[in-house]
């Protein structure tokens, strides 16, 4: 797996910078998100235990009980002789759903004061440290038949203060519910898989290992670098800047530094700049071209600390920027990194005007869309407005519909009408953002249905195919701006005639379309 992620093609295992276990950790904690896939298998067999403990009728747990524990439960059953290899994998995850599970109290009849898991907590659960008393068995017993509430004088005569608190804080219903098994690492009590791999990696920590070189370093829960990290991944540019810009912030690229220290070059100075050693705090930060870039793009760089490292300064500026400046220092560092690839090994000369219109063209446009409807005309206004990666606006259009049958048709027809401008202003690689989590999810399925959506989200999955890159987000009402209020605003024809003027400072290309249909 390793050798796959760092590899160039099927035959070169390529330069490994860092270990599996770092590339496994959380992206938030400094690596890349990837699952240890053994711990993830665990998690998803232990799936399998709580269905059947949760659902004893389903076929899996009949035949398996009928089978390897007919007098007993799944959680005291032993694996036995001549095991199947499924049951033998099951028998494996038992651990981790025994770690997790937690009785919630309901009459309390089947729930062991001293043996049972039934405080509440993630730790700690069971009444530990006290001498058992064996007149006493059942938590049922702790609890007031008539007012169906803790028997508070019993239960400090039983246990210490602190256990009885934790007893006390437990809450009851006046209503008969049975005992219940739940899961108490999760809030709905429900075992998933993501929960359950969660567990596993936070009591599997591995010691930072390093590999031969480089690895992603211990110090990547400090606050400004989960900062940084935070505001990195939910980015909205290709996948391929985002993880440039880990790799180059965890000195995971191949610069002249690393590779001098490899013995693999001799002269580590910048090709673009020839005034400072090509490291991973010159191409983040101190590089020449980089500012200059910036400045031509209007990036506010503050001054730092001297003693601030180059990836200190920039997660810095990053966090604290909004979207679109995140996109323009983003992409401005993973094209300076192609730049100089080009230079080096194809000996393209490097020029700063084309670099500045390759940031630009590499940055996709936002689209976003909204639709005013009225079920008394059967009318619709859709509305879709254009904006860059830095938020200024490219265009806008307004669009009206006869005979629309319902809101959520309008709201398809206006994400329609926003593919339909996109192909007009020759953008292929594009943003689309609606407020309508209906119409983004039918679209987003990819599946037959029978809704009145269909022929719809049919045509935009054909239109679809003629962008290079397309990806839908659903905001919410707020965030989408103007466009919201603006097909509002214009509820009638004559007032989109007469009152697009007062829009003018906000929408320079506006344009205003009738459709009958």
């Amino acid at each position: 797996m390793n050798r796959f992620w760092w590899s160039n093609n099927k035959t070169s295992k390529g330069i490994q910078w860092s270990c599996w276990n770092a590339l496994c950790k959380a992206k938030n904690l400094g690596g890349i998100g990837f699952k240890k896939l053994y711990l993830f298998n665990k998690a998803l067999l232990a799936k399998q235990v709580w269905r059947i403990i949760t659902q004893p009728r389903c076929l899996l747990a009949r035949i398996l009980k009928a089978r390897y524990f007919p007098m007993t439960d799944i959680l005291l059953a032993k694996t036995g002789s001549y095991p199947s290899f499924t049951w033998r994998s099951i028998c494996s995850a038992r651990d981790l759903i025994v770690d997790g599970l937690l009785w919630r109290i309901g009459t309390g009849e089947c729930v062991n004061i001293w043996n049972d898991p039934w405080l509440l907590g993630k730790d700690n659960n069971r009444i530990s440290g006290h001498e058992i008393v064996p007149d006493f068995i059942s938590v049922k017993q702790l609890i007031n038949g008539d007012t169906k509430t803790w028997n508070r004088e019993l239960i400090d005569n039983l246990v210490d203060e602190y256990t009885a608190d934790r007893i006390l804080a437990i809450p009851l219903t006046a209503h008969r519910t049975e005992d219940t098994l739940v899961w108490k690492y999760e809030g709905t009590g429900v075992y998933t898989v993501k929960s359950g791999y969660r567990v596993l990696t936070t009591s599997n920590v591995l010691p930072n290992s390093t590999s031969a070189s480089l690895s992603i370093t211990s110090e990547a829960t400090e606050g400004w670098q989960k900062d940084f990290y935070t505001s990195l991944w939910p980015l909205h540019v290709p996948e391929k800047i985002k993880i440039h810009i880990w790799r180059l912030f965890n000195n995971l690229v191949p610069h002249y530094g690393n590779l001098k220290r490899r013995k693999l070059v001799m002269n580590p100075v910048c090709p673009l700049c020839r005034d400072a050693i090509k490291d991973s705090n010159h191409l983040m930060w101190s590089c020449g071209v980089l500012k200059s870039v910036w400045i031509q793009l209007h990036v506010q760089v503050p001054t730092f600390e001297a003693s601030w490292s180059g990836q200190k300064c920039f997660a810095t500026i990053f966090s604290a920027a909004d979207e679109n400046v995140r996109c323009v220092l983003a992409i401005s560092l993973w094209s300076l990194w192609y730049k100089r690839n080009k230079l080096i090994h194809e000996g393209v000369r490097f020029n700063l005007i084309e670099v500045l219109g390759f940031i630009q063209e590499e940055g996709r446009l936002k689209f976003n869309f909204d639709a005013s409807y009225s079920s008394d005309t059967k009318i619709a206004i859709t509305a879709v407005i254009v904006r860059d990666l830095r938020g200024n606006l490219k265009g806008a259009e307004t669009y009206l519909f006869d005979n629309v049958a319902d809101p959520f048709v309008a709201e398809a027809r206006a994400c329609e009408r926003a593919l339909i401008l996109a192909l007009d202003m020759d953008s292929r690689r594009v943003v689309v953002e609606g407020d309508s989590l209906s119409v983004i999810k039918s679209i987003k399925k990819r599946e037959e249905d029978r809704s009145i959506l269909r022929p719809i989200t049919q045509n935009i999955c054909q239109l679809e195919t003629r962008f290079d890159e397309i990806s839908y987000l659903h905001v919410r009402r707020s965030a989408n701006g103007v466009v919201t209020n603006w097909p509002r605003k214009g509820g009638d024809w004559g007032f989109l005639e007469d009152g697009r003027l007062g829009y003018q400072s906000q929408l320079s290309k506006l344009r205003c379309k009738r459709c009958w249909k």
